[in-house]
């Protein structure tokens, strides 16, 4: 195939390619760059949806994700693969959250973000990630197809795992809890996008730092860790570059002789 990529390059938001600050250091915008040059395929494989960072990829000419902790692929604008959770099983969720746990939910598909009731926890978390606040829309699961949900909390997911076995629960920041399908992974996502583009014979690297990376790094060919991942993290990575707000990014593409 003329148009596979030398290689693919997977990249963590929060606390990867986002510094202490959430903002794209220089040096990474400038390794981006030289990546597209070298025909190596930039992509994004985050918790957030691609609606949620399209100034972002504007910015960094990037058209490639894996969002949603690999609830959907899209490749070079094309949409890959989407793995929707069951409308009945949100419904059970959302009235076990509102009637005995309290914690209210943020529904997220590819192209909108809702949340179930607009409370301090819902400030708190999207003034954490310096997001305006997604309009309420409790119904949004009826209306249209859902691939994750967040619990907007700071503690409680435990319950939920022996509630739910259906789905994964994973937390993302202090704040929120991402949900999606058992089985859905960023690992998952790469996984469908090899398969579907026929590039399971192309070299795969991957940045992270949390444990939602866990199974993108099991998945590529080269994980590297950053300086400020979690330690079990690092423990899984081939590699361990400096940190986000150190020019971790660019540091370690420069040692794998991608730019």
């Amino acid at each position: 195939m003329s148009n596979k990529p030398e290689a693919i390059v997977f990249f963590d938001l929060d606390g990867t390619l986002f510094n202490s600050q959430i903002e794209v250091l220089a040096s990474s915008v400038e390794a981006i760059r030289k990546l597209k040059q070298n025909n190596i395929i930039p992509m994004l494989a985050t918790g957030r949806t691609p609606c949620e960072v399209t100034d972002l990829m504007k910015k960094l000419s990037i058209d490639s994700i894996i969002g949603m902790n690999g609830q959907i692929v899209l490749y070079k604008g094309e949409k890959v693969f989407t793995n929707n959770i069951d409308k009945d099983l949100i419904a059970r969720m959302y009235q076990f959250s509102k009637q005995q746990m309290n914690i209210p939910l943020a529904f997220y598909n590819d192209e909108t973000m809702r949340i179930s009731e607009c409370t301090q926890a819902a400030k708190t978390f999207y003034h954490y990630l310096k997001q305006p606040i997604p309009p309420v829309d409790d119904l949004l699961y009826l209306k249209e197809p859902i691939q994750m949900m967040l619990l907007l909390c700071e503690e409680g997911e435990s319950v939920y795992r022996d509630v739910f076995p259906e789905l994964t629960f994973i937390r993302n920041t202090p704040y929120c809890v991402d949900v999606f399908n058992h089985g859905g992974s960023k690992g998952n996502g790469i996984n469908q996008l090899l398969q579907k583009k026929g590039f399971t014979d192309v070299p795969t690297y991957a940045f992270g730092d949390g444990m939602n990376d866990f199974e993108m790094f099991t998945t590529v060919n080269h994980p590297i860790a950053m300086a400020n991942a979690v330690d079990k993290l690092k423990e899984q990575a081939e590699f361990v570059t400096d940190s986000n707000d150190n020019d971790g990014i660019a540091k370690a593409l420069k040692k794998f002789g991608l730019i």
